[in-house]
């Protein structure tokens, strides 16, 4: 009866081991994607309109957290001039991945930014990804009245 009462005793602890280490599962110790992913990236932009590319270096992309798996992208300015184009909003995109592997669904989006106290219509396409730890986000913007979109890649380096 001793016997079966110490068995019984270490059951009991192995059973309430398997609980308590099965209660912290891996979710909970990880970040959900669009924390981890939130921040101010700096690095160069390549933009390509009608076959012309230009490169801009050390522009900034800003991602912040909506929720656990959405953030707002806003996208960098660039381009002077007559040609210059302000930073434009992506507010909902849908964020993917763990361990250092996240990806951005792709997303389309039409907004309005004002540039010199008069509104202007853009559409964004986007999507990327966050790989060791290199940022790479591919858009496509048609912005205000030009009738063809403007293309752009910008890589970072976290």
């Amino acid at each position: 009866m001793k016997k079966f009462k110490t068995m019984m005793a270490m059951m009991l602890a192995l059973v309430s081991m398997c609980v308590a280490f099965s209660s912290c599962s891996s979710e909970d110790d990880t970040v959900a994607a669009a924390k981890e992913i939130a921040g101010s990236y700096t690095g160069s932009l390549d933009m390509t309109v009608m076959g012309k590319a230009s490169t801009y270096e050390n522009v900034t992309m800003k991602i912040e957290a909506v929720d656990d798996a959405t953030v707002k992208v806003i996208l960098p300015a660039c381009g002077e001039g007559m040609m210059a184009l302000p930073a434009l909003e992506v507010p909902a995109v849908k964020v993917s991945g763990s361990n250092g592997a996240y990806a951005f669904a792709k997303e389309n989006y039409a907004g309005t930014v004002t540039v010199n106290g008069a509104e202007k219509k853009y559409t964004v396409t986007l999507q990327g990804t966050l790989k060791d730890k290199t940022l790479t986000v591919n858009y496509s913007v048609q912005y205000g009245k030009m009738p063809m979109p403007m293309i752009g890649k910008f890589v970072c380096t976290k």
